[in-house]
């Protein structure tokens, strides 16, 4: 009786892995967009049936253009110039969340410290460390508490905003430096973008991640840090 059953059983598992195979190869390919922004490189994988490189490279030259002190046309690099400028949402939301994020660190996070990371070399490149004495005198320049907390006030009608305008106090405007949260809220935009369209699967890297859904192989993610440890 057992026998005759499975005789029975064995077509309709045949037909259900066909069926599971067939179903499969329906299933939109994934795709991997790779390039260079922010001065950092970029790998965004994604499952879609179309390749969405331009619409996500848009996406981010947007940051770039408001957030990229790499950009000399950017709208950071222009009020870290003295330039007028017109302000656009991403600059303004990143700026309202780095004083948010600010306040609730009690100025350890501090978006003015551009001169700092000039004094020191980024990454130490220059192989020496800046002395006291000039670590003293640049931070003179910095800080956050220097700038105005309502942009609303010092942006024109038009959005333009003139940079002498967010002084504090008298002096020189401190010099912004978006890097430590532009890359995360680029991960957050671009990921935004791909749910908006129905993308679920996704690892978005912008030297900083965002990851939803299942790799390739049907598995979650899996995120490294190639060596940790110099040398």
């Amino acid at each position: 009786m057992n026998k005759k059953k499975l005789f029975w059983q064995i077509p309709f598992l045949a037909v259900l892995i066909i069926g599971t195979v067939v179903i499969l190869k329906k299933q939109p390919p994934f795709r991997t967009n790779e390039g260079l922004v922010f001065g950092t490189v970029y790998k965004i994988t994604y499952q879609h049936a179309d390749d969405l490189q331009n619409d996500i490279k848009q996406a981010m030259l947007e940051v770039d253009q408001s957030l990229s002190p790499y950009n000399p046309n950017s709208i950071i690099t222009r009020i870290n110039h003295n330039q007028d400028t017109t302000l656009n949402e991403h600059f303004t939301q990143v700026f309202e969340l780095a004083q948010k994020i600010s306040t609730e660190t009690d100025g350890a996070f501090d978006i003015t410290v551009a001169p700092l990371v000039n004094a020191w070399g980024f990454g130490f490149k220059n192989g020496e460390m800046p002395s006291d004495e000039t670590v003293a005198e640049v931070r003179q320049g910095c800080g956050l508490g220097r700038m105005m907390r309502d942009m609303d006030a010092v942006i024109g009608k038009d959005g333009t905003l003139d940079p002498a305008s967010l002084l504090g106090v008298e002096g020189t405007l401190p010099k912004l430096n978006y890097n430590a949260i532009a890359q995360g809220y680029s991960c957050d935009l671009v990921a935004a973008y791909l749910y908006s369209i129905g993308v679920k699967d996704m690892l978005v890297d912008i030297g900083e991640f965002f990851c939803d859904g299942r790799n390739p192989s049907g598995k979650p993610w899996t995120i490294g840090i190639d060596r940790p440890v110099d040398g």
